[in-house]
C-alpha cells in the first residue's frame, strides 16, 4: 500500500523507518511548530526564516536517525534517501563553523 502509486523510493524499509520517525517526533514537531506560529506573524521573513530552518533540519534529522537505524539493524543498506540526497548529513552542518571560546 505504501508507495505503490507512485514509488519515489527503492529501500521500503527505509521509507517505514522514515516514516516511523516522524511519528514519533511528532509532538515535538507540534510544539515548535506552535512556537513559531504564536511567535511570529505568519508570511513574515521571521516565520519562514523559522519554519524553513525547523523543517528542514527536522528533515535532516530524521534521515540521519534513519541511516543510524538502518545500518545498526536493516536488512537493506543500500540507501535511496528521497529528497534528502542533496542534504549535507548531520556532521557536514558542521563543517567550517569555529569553536565558541
Amino acid at each position: 500500500m505504501l508507495n505503490t502509486i507512485n514509488p519515489k523510493q527503492e529501500n521500503l524499509e527505509e521509507v517505514i523507518v522514515h516514516e516511523l520517525l516522524h511519528i514519533k517526533l511528532y509532538p515535538l514537531d507540534q510544539v515548535c511548530e506552535s512556537l513559531i506560529t504564536s511567535s511570529f506573524e505568519e508570511k513574515s521573513k521571521g516565520y519562514e526564516f523559522a519554519y524553513t530552518q525547523f523543517f528542514t533540519n527536522l528533515e535532516v534529522t530524521v534521515e540521519e536517525l534513519t541511516k543510524c537505524f538502518l545500518l545498526a539493524f536493516g536488512e537493506n543498506k543500500q540507501f535511496s534517501y528521497g529528497r534528502c540526497a542533496g542534504m549535507k548529513s548531520y556532521n557536514e552542518l558542521f563543517d567550517g563553523l569555529k569553536p565558541l571560546e
